[in-house]
């Protein structure tokens, strides 16, 4: 079987899982919504809720697409602020994709007219997204007992958290070592192999935690958004909505097919949120953090188009032209400064 066969067959299959996936969980939503009656739900919707939340999606990922730039910095990527936040923000429509690859290629592609060179585009677009889940998992797993009764689906599987917060300072080393062999057998003017210091990853997970964050705020404000008589915002419930839409990222991330972690990422939401309506609302706690779930991804997802279609369509200027193998100074962060080499 030739190559574009393989990858054919392997996309086909990707998206026939997806598929299923998604239909799984529809089903799942399905039956816990048939089973209540809509006029027992108490819902309200103020979209004076909802748009603040769709807001502060998007300065989460403003949080991690600042720190790409910074990789790229680091690289010695020259790529002004502007096009980079443009590059990030336009390739999360790629999310949708399955299988997780559309996003950095988006990436390469858009920045390649720029002079960019794709090694270190791509792979601090890996390194990016590695980082950012890895400050997921690590939020997760704090904010776990805060759920109370945990469900097993997530209980039983805390060792992914723990694999995924690890990821990003494994790869720096092992990127290192093979930096450091790769370095000894290339000749002298060969362009570095992409190589982001430990130092500059541990920022990583502080941009990742600010994200997060960000995204618990968003996501209190769609249940009030959503349930006028919700349980009173304070610091519990601010910890609940972090494990929640952490571990629901995460579910996202780690079942790479679903696209744009649809399906599981709404199923551990509901998963988590459920416990915490369970005094007030009963057996009608499920349902409603069934329609939370989905209203946050609807309000995340008009947030994404708002911004990125005018972002596509707002080509920022081509610099001279620039060769794509051109090497440029990398540039070094350290914790007392910058240097250069």
């Amino acid at each position: 079987m030739s190559q574009s066969n393989r990858r054919k067959w392997v996309w086909a299959v990707e998206m026939a899982v997806a598929v299923i996936l998604v239909v799984a969980v529809g089903a799942h939503f399905r039956k816990l919504l048939g089973d209540i009656d809509p006029a027992q739900l108490p819902l309200r919707f103020r979209v004076g809720f909802l748009v603040p939340a769709g807001l502060l999606y998007l300065l989460a990922h403003l949080c991690w697409s600042t720190f790409w730039v910074r990789l790229l910095h680091w690289e010695g990527v020259k790529v002004s602020w502007y096009v980079g936040l443009r590059s990030y923000y336009i390739s999360q429509f790629g999310k949708y994709i399955p299988g997780k690859i559309a996003v950095p290629a988006m990436r390469m592609m858009m920045l390649r007219p720029h002079g960019c060179h794709p090694v270190p585009v791509g792979v601090t677009a890996v390194y990016e997204t590695l980082t950012s889940m890895a400050a997921g998992a690590m939020l997760g797993v704090l904010c776990l007992p805060t759920l109370g009764v945990v469900p097993e689906q997530i209980s039983g599987r805390a060792w992914m958290l723990f694999a995924v917060a690890g990821l990003p300072l494994g790869l720096g080393v092992l990127n290192k070592l093979a930096a450091r062999i790769a370095k000894k057998k290339r000749g002298p003017d060969a362009r570095p192999l992409p190589a982001p210091s430990i130092f500059l990853l541990a920022q990583g997970l502080l941009h990742g935690a600010c994200g997060y964050g960000l995204l618990a705020l968003s996501l209190g404000l769609t249940v009030r958004g959503l349930i006028p008589d919700a349980p009173g915002f304070g610091p519990d419930t601010y910890a609940v909505d972090m494990a929640a839409v952490a571990l629901s990222y995460v579910a996202g991330f780690v079942v790479a097919v679903a696209p744009g972690g649809l399906g599981a990422r709404e199923f551990v939401m509901q998963l988590a949120l459920a416990p915490q309506f369970a005094p007030a609302f009963g057996d009608r706690a499920a349902a409603l953090a069934v329609v939370i779930a989905l209203t946050l991804r609807l309000t995340w997802t008009v947030a994404e188009v708002a911004v990125g279609l005018p972002l596509y369509l707002m080509k920022p200027s081509l610099p001279p032209s620039v060769p794509h193998d051109a090497t440029v100074p990398i540039r070094h962060e350290t914790p007392h400064g910058t240097s250069h080499a």
